[in-house]
């Protein structure tokens, strides 16, 4: 059984640029991660491909939109967004593509295209996923991933969100059982 698997989490401006290195694979080396096989990474596609730097991208768009900032402010959500193993296997690169260009969609619509930084597919690794970086920014032009993400409860029904736009897609994909029924560590 194959489950859709979205993820988030808020970063502040000092963590931006450690994820970029390892999303825009700009690191020799990963010793934190194995998994990385660099000889794989040509393979890696952008469905959004940044124009600058994380940090540059996300402050001209503050900018652009006039937020507040302070000091200790949420200006990115990092997402990653994959099915479990099995959905993969045996999955042409065409496939593969398309079910991330259908996720990528997702995303567009739910926090706005124009707040995406980067949307990155990454075949480099056991299994393959997509990070996507976005400027949590309401249509009011507030910076606030309280509002946009909802805490964890609105996690959940982003996740949900998820699930169907996905399996109006593919039709084999799973909802997982969320973490508070289940109690999983």
């Amino acid at each position: 059984m194959a489950y859709a698997i979205m993820r988030i989490n808020k970063c502040k401006m000092g963590a931006v640029g450690r994820l970029e290195k390892h999303h825009e694979r700009e690191k020799e080396k990963y010793k934190s991660n194995p998994d990385i096989d660099l000889s794989q990474s040509h393979n890696n596609f952008h469905l959004k491909t940044p124009t600058g730097s994380y940090r540059s991208m996300i402050l001209q768009r503050i900018e652009e939109v006039g937020c507040k900032v302070r000091k200790d402010s949420v200006v990115m959500q990092d997402s990653i967004c994959t099915a479990s193993p099995e959905f993969f296997e045996g999955k042409s690169l065409q496939d593969i593509s398309v079910f991330f260009r259908m996720a990528y969609r997702f995303y567009a619509k739910t926090f706005g295209e124009e707040n995406i930084l980067s949307a990155v597919v990454h075949l480099d690794e056991k299994s393959p996923h997509m990070h996507v970086c976005f400027v949590p920014i309401t249509k009011d032009g507030r910076l606030s991933s309280k509002s946009i993400i909802g805490g964890p409860s609105g996690l959940v029904k982003l996740q949900d969100l998820f699930y169907e736009h996905m399996v109006y897609h593919f039709p084999d994909i799973k909802r997982g059982i969320p973490k508070r029924i289940s109690h999983r560590e």
